[in-house]
């Protein structure tokens, strides 16, 4: 199956496209896959700011706003689509890099795609100890729990831990240091799903 990214995000609200852009930027910076990534990525962190306050400003029906608001929706359009074939080129068809960048990936004709992981929570209780969970998502078949040191740079590598359960306990991990934790969950057709990256100073 060729790994691709779907261009779905064109046909999104100026809300939606807002927090999709802000998502695309959030998973590609400081990602140790994209460490040439394209001047884009900087202009896309640039215009989205404005592009969120135009939107805002142009519900009162303010003309000029709303010729603003459509011209910063086109760029920020034209910005992802040169960021997703960027992306395309540096996975290479391996669909983890893929949706590494924030992207989501065409599916199989006919397959429900599996919910994005909302909320990943990490407990530190105990000494050494970091457990990361999600709830739950329908569809998964697997899900890898990852954890990087701080600082979150492009040089950063993940440990990853795949399981068939949506919480994992880490250990051995150095006390008052802080690091940082992800979760990919794995459907079916290698459809997958990745939660925000989450950090933590371990006891």
């Amino acid at each position: 199956m060729a790994h691709r990214i779907t261009h779905g995000y064109k046909q999104f609200r100026d809300n939606d496209l807002i927090s999709f852009g802000y998502g695309v930027t959030g998973k590609m910076s400081g990602n140790a896959h994209f460490t040439d990534a394209p001047a884009a990525l900087a202009e896309l962190e640039k215009v989205l700011p404005e592009y969120q306050e135009v939107n805002y400003r142009s519900r009162n029906g303010d003309e000029v706003m709303r010729l603003k608001r459509k011209a910063l929706r086109v760029k920020t359009v034209d910005l992802l689509a040169e960021l997703a074939e960027y992306v395309t080129g540096k996975a290479g068809g391996d669909p983890v890099i893929l949706v590494s960048g924030g992207f989501e990936r065409n599916r199989a004709r006919g397959t429900k795609p599996i919910p994005p992981i909302k909320d990943l929570k990490v407990t530190i209780d105990r000494p050494g100890e970091a457990v990361t969970s999600v709830k739950r998502v329908a569809g998964a078949k697997a899900y890898a729990h990852q954890y990087t040191n701080d600082p979150l740079t492009s040089e950063s590598v993940w440990v990853s831990k795949v399981s068939t359960e949506p919480s994992y306990t880490f250990t051995g991990l150095e006390s008052k240091e802080k690091y940082w934790f992800q979760v990919i969950a794995f459907g079916v057709n290698d459809q997958q799903s990745a939660s925000t990256s989450v950090s933590r100073v371990i006891q």
